[in-house]
């Protein structure tokens, strides 16, 4: 099954199995997120708003540790451990 993930900025819209993290899918279809630690959740400076389509129930620990409680109330997600599972439309 496929999911649709739409990235704003860009104006591109990808098709993808789930299963992999924002940041693996955006490098994958040359849409670039910035990653200072080279995504290894240790900085946080790949933060994107999900505009549509989160999934809350599924902030990863990494995301608990390097967002607000605001940020993650308001859609706030770690692209480099955030691993969209439904369409989603995402600004960087």
């Amino acid at each position: 099954m496929y999911i649709t993930i739409k990235f704003l900025k860009s104006s591109k819209t990808i098709e993808v199995f789930p299963g992999n993290t924002l940041l693996a899918i955006a490098r994958e279809n040359d849409i670039r997120i910035p990653s200072p630690c080279g995504g290894n959740a240790l900085c946080g400076g790949c933060r994107v708003r999900v505009v549509e389509g989160n999934d809350p129930q599924d902030v990863s620990a990494e995301e608990y540790n390097k967002l607000t409680d605001d940020q993650i109330a308001n859609n706030w997600r770690l692209a480099c451990s955030f691993i969209p599972y439904y369409n989603i439309s995402v600004d960087i």
